[in-house]
């Protein structure tokens, strides 16, 4: 690990922790209290040194599964509704008794996709966190999945790790999992298997590589969690993917050099264009000329009417849409809209000082106003 990355993981003030099924249950399906007051007491450590820390727990459904006695993954969706309400309950008891031993509190946040891609939520949500933190109260985030459908589910809390990371502005990711690290080629099938310490570009050769397989009482794998990663790179958050069951969470922090390090590929964005970019729901999309393109990306200019091209979707003022360039498919850019699809498709391509006369009202100059546009990576390159 070189010493550039060294110091930027010891100067950091929030951590989310993501710990997965498997970490807290042992062979036999049940939740281990030891690693959940291991894990405790190496949060507390975190604290005492300035560290603020949000963990992300998955395990209700398997402690649900040993609450309630079953022995294989429920299937169906209302089964395991079921069976996570139950558990969620026995998480938390265990959460709440480890930290008390230590003198502190924990707080129970139960979320969904549709909680985050909700502009007024997602706010509420950071607000909520900053007093948990503020309190001293160690937050517990879990997907709400007595409530959650297919379609929001984010599967196995590690993308949702991401985008509380997001919402907490925090500085580092940690994913704790049974492997330690990212490797070379599956280390169980290869004996020349080397782990990669540290990651500087997520390639699709990278993610390729990652075949992770569910368990009976998990849903994620190393796959989910290189994207989870690739998706904390580009929203400027640093990403450890380590082994949790004998984790040093104080050393990961302070540059110890164990699992994979990822590092962010972009600048740090503030917290309302990583909701932008990374969270929120896209409900149309604008294609612009590329003059526009330019504009946007090289001079970091607002978005207006005259480099409008085309619209798609029904949206109404305050939606978010993508952006594209004319002649790509992958959209460069996320933004709020000033404008209806409605009106859009009626002032496009004209310049700004005509929106009054051809809406019959006045309104806002930019379509999209430079502080409400997050610039993306894209495949797609404009000339």
């Amino acid at each position: 690990m070189t010493n550039k990355v060294r110091r930027k993981i010891e100067g950091i003030e929030r951590v989310v922790v993501k710990i997965g099924t498997r970490v807290l249950t042992g062979s036999d399906n049940q939740i281990d209290r030891e690693r959940i007051d291991r894990l405790a007491g190496q949060v507390i450590e975190l604290q005492k040194s300035g560290i603020e820390t949000v963990l992300v727990s998955s395990g209700a459904v398997g402690a649900g599964m040993g609450r309630l006695g079953v022995e294989s993954y429920p299937r169906l969706i209302p089964d395991r509704q079921a069976v996570a309400a139950v558990g969620q309950v026995q998480l938390m008891k265990m959460w709440e008794h480890a930290f008390a031993g230590h003198g502190r509190r924990v707080g129970q946040v139960l979320v969904t996709a549709d909680d985050l891609q909700s502009r007024y939520r997602y706010v509420n949500l950071q607000n909520t966190f900053d007093s948990l933190l503020r309190m001293g109260v160690v937050p517990v985030v879990n997907e709400n999945d007595s409530v959650a459908v297919r379609e929001l589910k984010y599967g196995d809390n590690d993308a949702l790790s991401v985008q509380v990371a997001g919402v907490i502005d925090a500085d580092l990711l940690l994913l704790l999992t049974t492997t330690d690290g990212l490797y070379t080629a599956n280390p169980d099938k290869d004996p020349g298997a080397r782990r990669i310490p540290l990651v500087e570009e997520i390639t699709s050769e990278l993610t390729r590589r990652a075949r992770g397989k569910s368990s009976g009482v998990s849903i994620g794998g190393m796959r989910g969690k290189i994207e989870a990663a690739s998706l904390a790179a580009r929203a400027g958050i640093w990403c450890v993917i380590a082994r949790g069951i004998d984790s040093d969470l104080p050393g990961i922090v302070g540059g110890r050099d164990v699992g994979t390090l990822f590092v962010p590929t972009s600048e740090e964005l503030g917290r309302r264009k990583r909701w932008i970019a990374f969270t929120s729901r896209s409900h149309g999309r604008l294609t612009v000329d590329k003059g526009a393109y330019r504009a946007l990306t090289d001079n970091g200019k607002s978005l207006l009417s005259s480099g409008l091209v085309d619209i798609e979707g029904s949206f109404e003022p305050g939606d978010v849409v993508d952006l594209a360039v004319t002649g790509e498919k992958e959209p460069f850019a996320r933004g709020v809209t000033s404008y209806s699809a409605g009106d859009l498709a009626r002032i496009k391509g004209l310049h700004s000082s005509r929106i009054e006369q051809v809406l019959g009202r006045d309104g806002p100059e930019e379509v999209i106003h430079k502080d409400n546009l997050a610039l993306l990576e894209s495949n797609g390159k404009a000339e």
